[in-house]
């Protein structure tokens, strides 16, 4: 399994054409203006400080997954238990987030701090919500909001508008209550078994031109169908413009150069196995 970032490396060269210039003036660098001249003290301070800032190297937090959340299973769906919340259960793990301090935050917003340092909360968590069924909206939507948690979507493009699924309507309406949207690819293809370049380039680059059209923002996140990937399959992932990707990997240990591979966790194996650890050194660098 892969377990590293294999981000494309991308080298970029500079041609200089040889030329002889007639006079020194031609290769003085001209007089700058001095960035601090017309500002206080403070703020030089301030500006000094924040151009020493590193970023850190990894953080502990939850990145929990969820699927369904409705009050029943449906017939057929017995032996998938792990993927069904009832509103009830889900109402009671974002109360137990809720009262243990946990704030949402987006995928950016972790990515943004693993690579540029800008700040988190004490106890970040992110929800994510796969394939983009209509319960979600139903039933997930209305307690995201009653406690005051935002959370990323990943869609299929090729389910929605249809049976149980998401209307672009609603997907607008997240939008504009502080929700993410995400690709989970055209038709929720296990990825590392895609043989055909163009193939996988639709499934990937396709959905988010298709999202984005539709939805009119940028779609930075992705995640794997049933968790499947490779290294190649990574890259292609970075190489379609995403910015970062989940897994279903576990773990609650997030690195700078796993962000294409990002771990998640249901609810349970969080508590179970992370959240001792989390709670003690959430957000704090490695």
């Amino acid at each position: 399994m892969y377990t590293r970032r294999s981000g494309l490396a991308v080298a970029a060269g500079m041609l200089l054409a040889p030329f002889v210039a007639p006079a020194r003036a031609l290769f003085e660098e001209p007089p700058r203006r001095d960035p601090l001249a017309g500002i206080s003290a403070v703020e030089a301070a301030e500006m000094e400080a924040a151009a020493r800032v590193t970023s850190p190297r990894a953080v502990d937090m939850p990145v929990l997954i969820y699927h369904h959340v409705a009050p029943e299973r449906p017939l057929g769906y017995e032996s998938m238990g792990a993927l069904f919340e009832t509103p009830d259960n889900f109402e009671r793990e974002l109360k137990y987030l809720k009262d243990n301090g946990y704030e949402a935050v987006s995928f950016d917003n972790l990515a943004d701090f693993l690579q540029f340092g800008l700040p988190l909360p004490g106890r970040p968590v992110i929800l994510s919500f796969d394939d983009g069924w209509q319960n979600q909206f139903d039933y997930a939507f209305p307690l995201l909001k009653k406690y005051g948690f935002t959370a990323t979507f990943f869609v299929v493009t090729g389910y929605l508008e249809h049976g149980n699924f998401m209307t672009i309507e609603q997907l607008q309406t997240l939008l504009g209550a502080g929700m993410t949207i995400g690709s989970h690819t055209c038709s929720h293809v296990a990825l590392s078994g895609i043989d055909s370049p163009s193939k996988l380039q639709n499934e990937l680059a396709g959905s988010k031109t298709w999202l984005e059209e539709r939805l009119s923002v940028p779609i930075s996140t992705f995640a794997y169908p049933y968790g499947s990937y490779s290294t190649a399959v990574a890259s292609a992932v970075e190489a379609s413009g995403y910015r970062t990707a989940r897994t279903f990997d576990t773990g609650a240990h997030y690195t700078r150069n796993r962000l294409a591979t990002l771990p998640g966790t249901l609810f349970k194996t969080y508590r179970d196995r992370y959240s001792y650890v989390v709670e003690l050194t959430a957000a704090t660098p490695r």
